[in-house]
């Protein structure tokens, strides 16, 4: 049996053929590296398109900060506490609550708590939650506030309602430390029984000393009846006014005996 010799195509054929298939899968490769080309040119497009309206959202007038509440303070007022934070008109979405919380608690020493909510659209509430605060105690030209226990709570930032002793015997005064040589219970006790009386001294010597609005001073001492004294003071004002008499001091520390200095002449 005479087999068949295959036959092969021509070298110059099987270059070409090569050469053209090799071509094809080039053209088939940079037609796939164009698309992802274009495809990547696209997301980019489409992802700045997507940040643009972002911005624009987040920096919409809509959203811009009108009105901002506050509830809880009696003893920092309320426009103050906006002029530090200065939220009005910055954006709802760029404000940083807990920023806000930390830098008033840092800047009041009479708060215990801060809490600031965000209130879309454009409306921030805080809430504050102040601490016992007895008076403000002035000292080295400054007012600190000071807690029932003579804990001094930081500087004020403004006096309120609190009762105000002046302190002229030169008492160490440190944040976050007690005053020592003042008996504060006598002093809230009676800060209670003389309610519309918002000034007072204090010395080591004479204690605790009324300055009253005729210029008369009126010691009031270290302890004993705090509401005694009081009911003493009004009495002895009343008839003291109906007289006329020019005082120099009334002395109250013993509320059982009851002295007043006349001026001379």
């Amino acid at each position: 049996m005479v087999r068949r010799k295959s036959r092969r195509a021509p070298r110059s054929r099987q270059r070409l053929e090569q050469q053209t298939s090799t071509l094809a899968m080039r053209k088939v490769r940079d037609a796939g590296a164009g698309w992802q080309r274009y495809s990547r040119m696209g997301s980019l497009a489409l992802l700045a398109i997507s940040l643009l309206f972002i911005v624009q959202f987040l920096t919409s007038a809509r959203f811009r900060i009108r009105q901002v509440t506050i509830d809880g303070a009696s003893l920092v007022a309320h426009d103050e506490i906006e002029g530090l934070v200065d939220l009005a008109g910055r954006s709802i979405f760029t404000f940083n609550a807990r920023q806000i919380e930390t830098q008033l608690l840092e800047s009041y020493g009479c708060l215990g708590r801060v809490r600031v909510q965000a209130r879309l659209p454009g409306q921030v509430h805080i809430q504050l939650e102040e601490k016992a605060t007895l008076l403000l105690w002035y000292s080295q030209d400054v007012y600190w506030w000071v807690d029932a226990e003579g804990r001094v709570l930081g500087a004020a930032a403004s006096h309120g309602d609190l009762p105000r002793v002046r302190d002229r015997s030169g008492l160490p005064v440190a944040p976050d430390e007690y005053i020592v040589g003042v008996p504060w219970e006598f002093v809230a006790a009676m800060s209670r029984a003389l309610p519309t009386t918002s000034d007072f001294e204090y010395t080591l010597e004479d204690g605790l000393i009324l300055v009253d609005a005729r210029g008369w001073s009126v010691y009031l001492g270290l302890g004993g009846d705090a509401e005694q004294k009081a009911l003493l003071l009004e009495e002895l004002t009343r008839a003291l006014d109906e007289r006329g008499d020019r005082v120099v001091y009334i002395d109250l520390r013993n509320e059982r005996r009851p002295a007043v200095k006349f001026e001379s002449g």
